[in-house]
């Protein structure tokens, strides 16, 4: 049998999950309306798409949905690589100074009571 070291990677930059507990990360569809790079921390909202699956967008600030999760790595759906779905933080604690609307505000109470809703917790 061959063992020899195959290469590595790591991420750089700051995510927007915590130590402080333990939390669930799910590579998440992009909407095919997303054509903007997602910063981490930008929140997310489920986006029903006629006859497939249910894909995620930006959360605007002005949006009556809920956000549902939170960008932990950048994402960049136009870059080289073209990514198609986010890492984001579906449950668990995130870093409130990171969070962002899709519009580049800060969300309001009320929508990180309604992100707590869905078992993403900003702290």
């Amino acid at each position: 049998m061959n063992e020899g070291h195959l290469g590595k990677f790591s991420f750089g930059g700051e995510r927007a999950a915590t130590d402080d507990h333990p939390v669930v990360i799910h590579y998440l569809p992009l909407a095919a309306t997303v054509t903007a790079a997602l910063e981490v921390g930008t929140l997310l909202k489920r986006v029903d798409v006629a006859d497939s699956d249910p894909a995620y967008a930006p959360f605007l600030s002005t949006d009556a949905a809920a956000p549902c999760a939170v960008v932990d790595l950048p994402c960049d759906p136009t870059g080289d690589k073209g990514e198609k779905s986010a890492a984001c933080v579906v449950h668990g604690m995130v870093k409130t100074r990171l969070l962002k609307t899709g519009n580049n505000q800060d969300p309001s109470g009320a929508q990180l009571a309604k992100l707590a809703e869905r078992g993403v917790f900003a702290v």
